[in-house]
């Protein structure tokens, strides 16, 4: 083809169209264009598919790295092993191996592991790499402490124990921690059943199977309201790749904090995609599982400090756990409290013969203490936790003038006051009472005693609570010669620490224990309240929570009555409070007290080394009796001999020591008694009365979850085959 004058060649660009040289023929330009279009889709389609298989292909590095992962692989399979996980921890099998028993509660919490490390499998110990932090947050949050983490040199690791909230005191050993916390609704478990992995890291797992978590939390467990994963985002990754179709499902939901809603992510978007109408289970739904991502409490994790970590695995896991665990435990409380009870038809009474009507239902709160007395400051006591622990000495039945105070509004059935302070619980940390002219907070730390004045002097009120609490005997070494005498009390003192006997005035334990008589700690509570408001001298008012909600009730705070203001209390006067029978012994004991030379008589007493001598002494008052007699003698006389005895003190006797002194008898005849007696002050020479209130305190029923489980068992495995024994003997009695 040749060219017209003017024209140049151009060569036809696969991007652009070809240029028209002319426009003489409308022919020729169609044709040209369509041949141009043709060309330049035919070329832009070849360009398009080169890039793309371009973007396929790997680059040279990207192969190289491709092929040096599979070479780790590879490497990683050839040396390594493959192992098995734990059995999953709950309190069905740790404790009992019962699945329903309504000791204990449901599993609110479930925690995750991804798989255990050599150290744990070593050990057969969950979490038993001595770096890995996972029991000392727990102890923290719980109430105990792990044992020191040592080096391979014999030095203690320091990386935890500056920031340990409790002293060694508190150390317990693996299977007790386990204990303590399956006990309050925790399982522990791991994700991956068995794997091929060389060394520890949960990045080197390679071959894995899932344990069946699902089955295990809709089957058995049933009631649980978090997954924790505990080892971060890694674990996380394992968690969704083996039960994305439990997200997917609805039944799982990420928890509300940032570091859940990153690890989980892409899981809930493609769970929002399945939802028909666009809606996915959220953090309210009660029948949706949260799944909690948390730091990692592997040693591996140093990302976190463990200041920060702590934060975390208290919003996260514990506070939340413990707050169901409390709601539970005050449910279960309530319904015992509400099942009715089967009574003998009683006589009326007249309408002077009250009972004290049912405590109000109100709460003290540390809040609302906070504002009274500001210019008063807390002041440490500087005693240790193994020397006093208020939680175990003010609230075990020796006393009756503390009440709890508590450290924030509770849920809607908690516990009133006046009710948690009948018997105490071993995890309360504050206390407001009466105490001689003052009006006294007392709080418990994990390392002291503190305790501010809220009315009344303060000068002296240090010295005042050492006489008080009688810190002048060490309490350590006697727990050590007491464990060395009966290996059943070793085991309650490390569970149990500073139960001290209290040296309280010995007008008011006197005239408090006649109140005792054929009652109950809530009852005798209100009488006594009663007791102070009439014939006591008004101290302050405490604003208190009621049960409505209102903020702005008080509650007002007497002295113990003296001797001479109950001169001119009559019987009718006191039985109208509700003193019932009682009226007359208050009434009889404090004329001939008055005879006697008033309460500088029963000071006499203290000096005094014979307790069978002071217990003679004391009951020949009106109203007393062997027991009440020992009481008043051990709570305020010093008689740290005398043991008071009744029937639980009689069966701890012979469970522990002496079947025998059980016997066949209903009562406790004066020779029981007194071999009950006998029996501890043989066993513990060295403040018998002492050790014997250690004993008692174990039984107590708020001090159970403290104890280890083995010990919990004996107890109840005695209780019921005593019961059985009874009720054969009964049996048999009715076949005669």
């Amino acid at each position: 083809m040749s060219l017209s004058p003017g024209q140049s060649r151009r060569r036809t660009s696969p991007y652009f169209p070809s240029p028209v040289a002319s426009s003489s023929s409308a022919r020729t330009t169609s044709i040209c264009a369509s041949s141009a279009d043709a060309s330049e889709n035919e070329t832009k389609g070849k360009a398009d598919g080169k890039r793309k298989l371009k973007e396929k292909m790997p680059s040279a590095s990207a192969k190289k790295n491709k092929s040096i992962k599979k070479n780790k692989q590879a490497k990683l399979l050839k040396n390594a092993q493959r192992t098995k996980s734990f059995e999953p921890a709950y309190w069905g099998n740790v404790i009992n191996n019962r699945e329903d028993d309504s000791e204990y509660p449901p599993v609110h919490t479930l925690i995750l592991g991804t798989h255990p490390s050599i150290a744990s499998l070593s050990k057969n110990e969950m979490y038993g790499h001595p770096l890995n932090a996972f029991w000392y947050l727990a102890g923290d949050a719980i109430g105990f402490r792990r044992s020191a983490a040592m080096s391979p040199t014999g030095k203690p690791y320091v990386y935890y124990h500056d920031h340990l909230r409790y002293s060694d005191d508190h150390i317990l050993e693996y299977s007790q921690q386990l204990e303590r916390l399956v006990a309050k609704g925790f399982a522990m478990w791991d994700i991956v059943a068995e794997c091929e992995r060389e060394g520890s890291l949960d990045q080197d797992i390679q071959e894995d199977v899932a344990n069946p978590i699902r089955e295990f939390c809709e089957g058995t467990l049933k009631n649980v309201k978090r997954i924790v994963i505990a080892n971060g985002t890694t674990g996380a990754k394992f968690f969704v790749k083996h039960f994305k179709e439990w997200f997917v499902d609805g039944r799982l939901c990420a928890a509300s904090d940032d570091m859940s809603q990153r690890a989980f992510k892409t899981v809930m978007n493609k769970s929002r995609k399945t939802k028909a109408n666009g809606e996915i289970s959220s953090n309210e739904d009660n029948d949706v599982i949260q799944v909690v991502c948390l730091p990692g409490v592997s040693p591996a994790a140093a990302k976190f400090t463990y200041l920060e970590k702590r934060a975390a695995w208290e919003d996260g896991c514990f506070g939340p756990g413990l707050k169901d665990f409390e709601e539970w435990q005050s449910k279960r409380y309530l319904k015992q409290q509400s099942t009715p009870q089967i009574q003998t038809p009683k006589r009326e009474s007249s309408t002077a013969h009250k009972t004290p009507a049912k405590e109000p239902a109100f709460r003290i709160l540390s809040s609302d203490i906070a504002k009274l007395a500001q210019e008063n400051e807390w002041i440490d006591l500087d005693v240790p936790p193994k020397e006093l622990r208020p939680s175990a000495t003010l609230t075990n039945g020796q006393c009756f003038n503390w009440m709890v105070v508590e450290k924030k509004e509770q849920s809607p059935y908690a516990i009133s006051s006046p009710r948690i302070s009948a018997w105490g619980t071993h995890d309360a940390k504050e206390w407001i009472g009466p105490l001689g002219d003052r009006v006294l907070s007392i709080k418990e730390t994990p390392t002291t005693t503190l305790f501010r004045v809220l009315h009344g002097p303060t000068e002296g009120t240090k010295e005042y609570l050492h006489q008080y609490f009688r810190l002048e005997t060490p309490l350590a070494p006697l727990y050590d010669e007491w464990s060395k005498s009966d290996p059943r009390i070793a085991k309650i003192a490390a569970s149990i620490p500073g139960v001290r006997i209290l040296r309280q005035s010995p007008l008011e334990c006197m005239f408090s224990f006649i109140c005792s008589s054929n009652n109950n700690i809530p009852r005798i509570t209100k009488m006594l309240s009663s007791f102070r408001e009439t014939f006591g001298s008004f101290m302050m008012e405490i604003p208190i929570r009621s049960s409505v909600g209102s903020d702005d009730d008080s509650l007002s705070i007497f002295s113990f009555p003296t001797l001479a203001s109950l001169a001119n209390a009559s019987e009718d006067d006191l039985r109208a409070m509700g003193l019932g029978y009682r009226a007359k012994y208050i009434v009889g004991t404090r004329d001939l007290l008055q005879t006697n030379g008033g309460e500088e008589f029963l000071l006499n007493l203290r000096s005094n080394d014979d307790s069978q001598a002071v217990q003679d002494e004391l009951t020949k008052f009106s109203g007393i009796g062997r027991k009440v007699a020992d009481c008043i003698a051990l709570f305020s006389l010093d008689q740290d001999d005398s043991i008071p005895v009744d029937i639980h003190v009689q069966q701890i006797a012979s469970r522990d020591y002496d079947p025998s002194v059980l016997g066949q008898s209903k009562s406790l005849t004066p020779t029981i008694y007194k071999r009950v007696g006998d029996l501890f002050r043989s066993r513990f020479p060295n403040r018998a009365g002492w050790a014997h209130s250690l004993l008692f305190v174990a039984e107590l029923p708020s001090f159970r979850s403290v104890l280890p489980l083995d010990m919990v068992k004996e107890m109840d495995e005695w209780k019921t085959h005593e019961q059985e024994q009874r009720a054969k003997q009964k049996n048999e009695k009715k076949k005669e």
